[in-house]
C-alpha cells in the first residue's frame, strides 16, 4: 500500500531567499545611482548600506533555517543556496571594499611633495556641498602622508618646461579630463600648471589633480603632481594609484615622443613668430650733406 508524504516547507528558508533577493536590487540602484544618477555619494552609501544588512539578515535568516531542513527533514535546501549566492554578490564588492580601506592609509589628498604641494585654483568650483576642502593639510598630515607614501615623490625629466607642458596636456586630454586652468610655461618665466577634474569610470566618484612644472635647474623641468578626492575621508589609495600611473605614463610618452613634441615645439615658436610680424628692415645709411657736396666737387673738378 503507497502512502502519501507531505513536506513542510521551511518558512525561515523562504525569507532567506525573499531577502537575498531583495538585496541585489537595492545594491544594483545605489551603483546606477551613484554612476549616472548624479546622487551625491553620502546618499548612495547609505543605499548600498541598506543592501549589505538585507545580505546579512538573509544569511542570519538562513542559519536559523537550517537546523529544521537538516534535522527534521524540512524543504528548502535549494533556497537556502539560492540564498547563500544571491548574498555573496552583494558581500564579496562589500568585503572587497572593507580591505582596502583597513588596508590603506585613511589619506584623500595626496602630492608628490608634501611640504610643497600644489595648489588647487580653479577646482573649488567643480565642489558641491559636502564636498571635501581642498586646502592644503596641516604639518602633521602631510608628514604622515610622507611616511606612509615614500614612493611619490617629485618626477624629474631631460626636456624644457615648455615641451613638457605640451606633453602633459596630451595626456590629459587623452585621460579624459576636464581642464580647469592653464599656466603656459615659456623661456622668459619657465613655470607652468595644469588643473583638471576627472571621473572614476568605474564608481563615478569625481576627483581634481593638478601639475606643476619647474625648471629643474640642469636644463630640465622638475614634475610635481597633487591628486585629490572631491568625496569622502578615505580614497581606498585610488590617488596613490593614479599620480603613479600618470607619471608612468609620461615617462612611455617621452620615450615613444619625444621626437614629435620637438617639431610640435619648432612649429609653435615658428607660428609665434610669425604673429609678431617681420622684423623690421634697417634704414639704409644716407651720408651727410656735406659730404654730398663734397663727392659732387671733386667730380665735377674731376
Amino acid at each position: 500500500m503507497s502512502g502519501h508524504y507531505s513536506f513542510i516547507i521551511s518558512k525561515p528558508a523562504k525569507w532567506a531567499l525573499w531577502l537575498a533577493r531583495l538585496s541585489i536590487p537595492v545594491a544594483l540602484i545605489s551603483f546606477l545611482m551613484l554612476r549616472f544618477g548624479g546622487m551625491h555619494p553620502s546618499i548612495v552609501v547609505f543605499c548600498f548600506a541598506t543592501a549589505i544588512i538585507l545580505a546579512l539578515l538573509s544569511l542570519l535568516v538562513s542559519l536559523i533555517a537550517f537546523p529544521s531542513i537538516w534535522v527534521d527533514g524540512h524543504k528548502g535546501g535549494r533556497r537556502l543556496w539560492g540564498a547563500f549566492l544571491r548574498g555573496l554578490v552583494v558581500l564579496v564588492p562589500a568585503l572587497v571594499l572593507v580591505y582596502f580601506y583597513v588596508s590603506r592609509p585613511a589619506f584623500s589628498d595626496l602630492s608628490t611633495n608634501p611640504a610643497n604641494p600644489p595648489l588647487f585654483e580653479a577646482a573649488w568650483q567643480a565642489r558641491e556641498d559636502g564636498d571635501n576642502l581642498l586646502d592644503i593639510g596641516s604639518e602633521e598630515s602631510r608628514n604622515e602622508q610622507a611616511a606612509a607614501y615614500p614612493e611619490l615623490e617629485s618626477h624629474s625629466v631631460d626636456q624644457s618646461p615648455v615641451l613638457m607642458f605640451l606633453v602633459l596636456k596630451d595626456l590629459v586630454t587623452e585621460a579624459g579630463w576636464s581642464i580647469l586652468g592653464e599656466v603656459v610655461p615659456s623661456e622668459d618665466k619657465p613655470e607652468g600648471m595644469l588643473e583638471a577634474t576627472g571621473t572614476n569610470i568605474f564608481t563615478g566618484l569625481r576627483y581634481a589633480v593638478v601639475l606643476r612644472i619647474q625648471d629643474n635647474g640642469n636644463e630640465g623641468t622638475l614634475l610635481d603632481m597633487r591628486s585629490a578626492s572631491l568625496w569622502g575621508p578615505h580614497d581606498l589609495g585610488q590617488n596613490a594609484r593614479r599620480i603613479k600611473g600618470f607619471f608612468g605614463q609620461v615617462d612611455e610618452k617621452l620615450r615613444q615622443s619625444t621626437k614629435l613634441y620637438e617639431l610640435k615645439l619648432e612649429e609653435l615658436e615658428r607660428q609665434e613668430r610669425l604673429k609678431r610680424g617681420p622684423l623690421p628692415r634697417r634704414k639704409p645709411k644716407i651720408p651727410p650733406k656735406s659730404n654730398q657736396k663734397k663727392s659732387k666737387k671733386q667730380t665735377s673738378t674731376g
